[in-house]
């Protein structure tokens, strides 16, 4: 990992209770790269650094009122591994791309700053994470490919756990709220929910 000696990201994240989570956004615009295709896609994905937003109790999406904090409302969880490579944290949309971002090195005071001074939300730079399951914020609305017209066509469609159990099979499925740093709950390929676990 690249960061400053004696600090460890992962560790800090935890300290914090944050999440760190890869969405599914409104904004994606290839056919190829929606939901729930990004997502899959992501959780494959080696070498490659992805845009991930640092999630705490209380935190909302772009779908509902509240003090903001997620880019989605469904997304990828992910732990920082021993070969996981952050290349930037920022507190705010640091215009991250394969090419490189605008914002900082993960030092402590950096990785602190930019959850003490995100604005709507935060973006870690991160390649070869740890997936570790399905992330939710209800209402949960992602952009879907619908034959329109005649046309394959991507819109906004808001979704159910029922959807998310369909195309996550065998998933864990975390969510946070006010009272509950992280919380899960897992989707067998039976499809019969489990009793409530806390995740690591």
């Amino acid at each position: 990992m690249n960061h400053q000696p004696g600090f460890s990201p992962r560790a800090f994240l935890r300290s914090r209770k944050a999440a760190l989570v890869h969405f599914s956004t409104v904004m994606a615009g290839r056919l190829d790269l929606t939901f729930p295709n990004d997502l899959r896609q992501a959780k494959t994905m080696k070498g490659v650094p992805l845009s991930f937003s640092t999630i705490l109790a209380g935190d909302t999406n772009p779908h509902m009122a509240g003090r903001g904090g997620a880019e989605g409302s469904v997304g990828l969880l992910v732990d920082i591994g021993p070969d996981t490579v952050i290349n930037s944290v920022s507190p705010d949309d640091s215009g991250s791309n394969v090419d490189g971002s605008l914002g900082l090195d993960p030092s402590d005071e950096n990785c602190k700053n930019s959850i003490d001074n995100r604005l709507t939300s935060n973006e870690w730079h991160v390649k070869d994470y740890v997936p570790v399951g399905i992330f939710l914020l209800a209402p949960i609305v992602v952009r879907e490919v619908h034959e329109i017209g005649g046309a394959l066509t991507p819109i906004e469609v808001k979704i159910g756990l029922e959807t998310i159990l369909m195309h996550f099979p065998g998933e864990r499925v975390f969510s946070a709220n006010e009272r509950h740093s992280l919380s899960g709950i897992v989707l067998p390929a039976n499809g019969k929910l489990s009793a409530m676990t806390t995740c690591c």
